[in-house]
């Protein structure tokens, strides 16, 4: 096989990828992957398999189950019943039989203590995402004022550190549509090893933070330049960020300024789908 053969390949498998995070609600049958991907029915789940090192039936039921994980810990009165319809098993017995087998947790006992970190390994892919060219806007960000939680350790359990958040947000009557919710990311989990990554979680304010049992902090993001790119789609990868920094930078003529890399959560909130999530990434810039 040419290099051009496997390029192709590689853009098709991708565009597969794409498409199944962003219609997790709808059909997802070998037929209805193949036609995106324009292979042949008959030979599209070995070469689905071949390039990922993962069945596509066993990728869609794999993020199915991770998106309802996500709704039993960030939506909790929400019933398993109704998680379990949306992952499209017809039943609770059945969603918690595969649910348990994949995270070795009940629904219920997930619901209460909850552990991400299997996921990241089994929805691990063997290629390098293909990146379009994406509209890069140069802004002048103003200083902001942040409620700040600070995450350190490995990179699965910022959900835990995500939840705390969530709860003082909640004490404190700032729901999803008061202030912008920001990522600052200090470092990058794919080279840092996982005591070491770092997250700032933060939430724009007009105020300093008063003491708090869940440890939220007042701090800023500074006033500069910076490259913007929007991301449409699942947080779980934001692709334009590793686009800024090894296609988009270089060609630039730009040089970065000493703060890290930080993400503007557009929309936020239990009732926001994955696919329409909106990530703008900003890559500070002097």
């Amino acid at each position: 096989m040419t290099n051009n053969d496997t390029t192709h390949y590689s853009r098709c498998i991708t565009r597969v990828l794409k498409y199944i995070e962003a219609h997790l609600d709808e059909d997802l049958s070998i037929d209805a992957l193949s036609a995106v991907a324009n292979f042949s029915p008959y030979h599209f789940h070995r070469q689905f398999s071949a390039y990922t090192g993962i069945g596509v039936g066993k990728l869609v039921r794999l993020m199915r189950l991770r998106r309802a994980s996500m709704q039993l810990v960030f939506n909790p009165l929400v019933s398993i019943s109704d998680v379990a319809y949306e992952a499209g098993f017809t039943n609770s017995e059945s969603f918690s039989r595969a649910f348990k087998n994949e995270t070795g947790k009940s629904p219920t006992d997930f619901r209460k203590q909850p552990e991400w970190s299997q996921w990241q390994v089994k929805t691990m892919l063997n290629i390098r995402q293909e990146h379009t060219i994406m509209q890069v806007d140069i802004i002048d960000f103003p200083e902001t004022l942040v409620a700040t939680l600070e995450h350190r350790g490995p990179e699965h359990l910022t959900f835990n550190t995500t939840k705390k958040f969530i709860e003082w947000r909640q004490a404190n009557g700032l729901h999803p549509g008061i202030g912008n919710t920001y990522g600052v990311h200090y470092t990058d989990p794919a080279t840092t090893p996982p005591e070491d990554y770092r997250l700032d979680l933060c939430l724009s304010v007009s105020a300093p933070v008063a003491p708090n049992h869940q440890g939220v902090v007042t701090k800023s993001i500074p006033a500069g330049r910076c490259a913007r790119v929007r991301h449409i789609g699942s947080r779980h990868n934001v692709h334009p960020a590793e686009w800024l920094y090894y296609e988009w930078l270089p060609r630039s003529g730009e040089q970065l300024r000493d703060f890290p890399i930080f993400f503007h959560y557009v929309n936020v909130g239990p009732d926001v789908k994955e696919r329409e999530m909106i990530t703008d990434v900003y890559l500070p810039l002097k």
